[in-house]
Parts: structure tokens; sequence; C-alpha cells
């Protein structure tokens, strides 16, 4: 570590994580190289025990003043930055054997082992019964948690719950309800610590708990229970800005945002390609992003990663609105599609038929819009258009007002149709409120 520091008046540290062949080694003020990292291996491997295995993750800390600290985890999942192949959690067993009561669930969901927790089964007792009393205000609170939680097992007699520690019958809740018997103890003072609130229990527990009750091996887990989701991974995006993804996961993300943004199905192409659309396919040079015209790309780019194709193409698309449609006007809607807009005009404006390619966005605090006629509406253009763009009424003229966004608003905008002897083109805005409404909430100011 010494010879590995970059400032020796600091702390140097580096964290090292590995199970099977899977290794990551990080340095903080330290440079790494692959002899460090067989010397964590080395140390790894002399710190096993029998049935307990070796560490996982640890972190060695060398101070300015030659002191070291040595922290490290044997049982907690590591935080990867790149997940390893499932292949290494049964290939560690087997280099570091441990005992089943020492292989943590995390662990067996990898490896496909079947989950190693101990349930309590709640005695039923009687209405003869005598068991510390429930308040008045936690005898209802105890039957919903014992009556809400998973069934996961029933016969021709009885039904059984679980909530992932405790499996208890619907005598249980049926003797509290008819003869005011409280559950044991044990079980009360698992409810209680729960705050009454009833855990979600997922599908392989249910599973376990139901195999235990009839007796049978437990189950491995499946795909189900391990591989991320469509939903898993959105979630995951909304607050992680440099998340690691796999090429499909990625793919999965890119026609999302796609889609998010409006973007027709029709105006791109994901491993095709075709005449007028933006494509993006894996080709001997590279991930391709080109738009196509008479089956050649115009203009493609290469990139060596997945990553930066997908950039490449959401940026191309919505770079310039019309290659969101691929250069088509959006059909005329029904009256219950037009219902279905979030905004809609003031009494008095046109209606939202009179716009073409309409899209949600966000006018950002300091744009400018233009606003034909008198106040009350809110319908505006953008601050620079020619009237007769408008499609407006022509009394409308000779009232126009400019105003300033002060934050940012949702609005609507949309290319105005030619309408009663006027060319239309011009880009419209459809405010959330009344204009009036919007001066009041301190939303947009009059400029002029």
């Amino acid at each position: 570590m010494r010879d590995h520091r970059v400032d020796a008046a600091g702390p140097a540290a580096v964290d090292f994580r590995q199970v099977g062949a899977h290794r990551e080694l990080e340095g903080h003020n330290a440079t790494t190289s692959d002899a460090l990292g067989e010397l964590f291996a080395q140390l790894r491997k002399g710190m096993s025990t029998e049935d307990r295995g070796t560490w996982l993750q640890a972190r060695f800390t060398l101070n300015p003043d030659g002191t070291f600290d040595f922290d490290f985890a044997r049982d907690d999942e590591p935080v990867w930055t790149e997940p390893p192949p499932a292949s290494a959690y049964p290939d560690e067993l087997a280099a570091f054997p441990r005992a089943d009561a020492h292989i943590p669930d995390w662990w067996r969901l990898r490896a496909q082992l079947p989950l190693g927790l101990e349930f309590r089964h709640a005695e039923i007792g009687g209405p003869d019964v005598e068991r510390p009393p429930l308040t008045d205000t936690e005898v209802p609170l105890v039957l919903q948690y014992l009556e809400r939680e998973a069934v996961v097992h029933e016969d021709a007699d009885q039904r059984f719950h679980t909530d992932g520690t405790w499996i208890w019958s619907e005598a249980v809740p049926l003797l509290l309800a008819k003869h005011g018997v409280p559950p044991e103890p044990d079980l009360v003072a698992h409810i209680r610590r729960n705050h009454f609130q009833p855990p979600y229990v997922e599908p392989l527990v249910r599973r376990t708990a139901e195999a235990d009750l009839r007796g049978e091996p437990r189950p491995k887990p499946g795909r189900a229970d391990v591989k991320k989701t469509a939903g898993d991974v959105a979630a995951e995006l909304e607050t992680t800005p440099d998340p690691k993804l796999a090429d499909d996961e990625l793919l999965i993300v890119l026609v999302q945002r796609l889609g998010e943004h409006g973007v027709w199905p029709e105006a791109y192409r994901v491993g095709d390609r075709a005449d007028g659309t933006w494509c993006l396919n894996f080709t001997p040079d590279g991930w391709e992003v080109a738009a196509y015209a008479g089956g050649k790309p115009r203009e493609p780019k290469y990139f060596d990663r997945l990553e930066d194709a997908a950039q490449q193409l959401l940026g191309a698309l919505l770079l310039h609105p019309a290659r969101m449609t691929a250069g088509h006007e959006t059909p005329l809607e029904t009256a219950k599609e037009l219902d279905d807009w979030p905004v809609h005009p003031a009494p008095g404006e046109p209606p939202l038929t009179l716009l073409r390619n309409k899209r949600i966005t966000r006018l950002v605090a300091g744009t400018v819009v233009l606003r034909f006629g008198e106040e009350p509406g809110n319908l505006v253009h953008h601050g620079e258009v020619r009237f007769a763009t408008t499609s407006l009424p022509l009394e409308r003229e000779r009232e126009r007002r400019s105003y300033r966004l002060r934050r940012p608003l949702h609005v609507i905008t949309g290319i105005t149709v030619p309408w009663a002897n006027l060319p239309g083109g011009a880009v419209a805005f459809v405010l959330p409120k009344p204009i009036a409404e919007h001066e009041s909430d301190g939303s947009l100011e009059r400029i002029e």
C-alpha cells in the first residue's frame, strides 16, 4: 500500500470485492494493480474458516503515520461495479464451503438455492386459554394484520397465512374475533414491532412456506425471483445518473424514452432498417446510427458502445420535432381523444383540432410569448410569429401583448392549421390556465 499511495500526506484506502473468480479493486488516494489484487485474494484465502467460508468484501486503509485499519464483511452483499456472472456464487461455495446456516438468503437467490429462513408457527390455543390481553385499540389492528397477510396454503379445513417470519392458521384471528383470545405473546410482540403494518411477502417466501406446510422440499429460486424486470430498471433509472445496464436493458430504456417524448414508432427502427426512418443496427464497423433513404444510410455514425449509439439516436430524433413523426402530420383526433389531453383551450379559444403535431412540452423561465386578443384566454404563440400564420379571427390582430414566463410551465404546443383563408403554420402554446390567472400567481409577467 505504501508503494501505491498517490499522496503520502493523506490516508490511502483500497476496496476489494470477490465472489468466485469475479474480482473488483478500487483505490482511494491509491493506485491499484493486479499484484495488489492477488495479495488481497491470498489474504482472503488465508482467512477462510471451516463451514463459514471467507469474506466477500474488505477495505484496507493506510494512515499517514503508518497505522492501518482492515475491515471486512463475510455475509453482506457487496455493492458491485459490474454484477458477477451467475456461476460465481456456486463457484465461491465450491472454493470456500459454508454450512447451510451461514449462507444468507440474498446469496441463495444468486446461487439458486432454497431459502434458509426458519418460520415460527403460531399456536392456536382455544377459547379458554389465558394470554395477555390486547387493548381495545389493538384488537382491530391485530385482526387486520392477521387477516390481510398472504394466504400460502389452504385445504378443506383451513387456510394458512405468513408474513415471512410467522405462519398462522386462520383459526388464530378467528379466536380473537369471536372469543377475544389474542395470539400467543411472541406473535403479538412481533406485530407490534411491525407497527401493525403487514409487510409484503415475496412470492418465493410464500412458496417456501407452502412447501413447509405440505411437507415438501423447499423450492429453488426461479428466473422471475432474481432477474430484474423492465419495471425494476425504470424505477432505478429515475434516481441513478450513471446506471450500469446490459444491452437488452439499455434498449428497453431507449424505447421507453422515445415513447415518453412522443416519438412515433414509425420514425425509427432498432435492429432493422427502413427508408424514411432513423435506424440503430450492429454492423462490422460497430453500432450504426443513421437516417435511411433509398435503402442506404445517410451520413452514418459508428460507435463502439451501444450506450453511445443509443444516445445518438435519442438526440437525433429529439433535436428536430419533425423527426419525431417521421415528417408526417398527426391525424385528426376524435372527440374522446381530444378529451385525453391534460390541458384544454379556455372558452372562446380555437379548439385543439386546429393544432397539428401536438405534444406536451415545458417552456422554461424567461420564454417570451405573444398573445393576440383580449386577456381572457390561454392561447399564446411564439414571440415573433406573423399574425396571418395564427389562423385566428381577424379582429384579434388589433390586440397584441407580450408576456415573459417567470417560472417553467408545462403546456401543449402545436402548429396551427390553415383556417378561414389564413395559411396557418405558427407555433402555438395552450397554457394550463387563463393568462389573468398566470399573471395573478406570478408565472407570467406582461412586458409590453
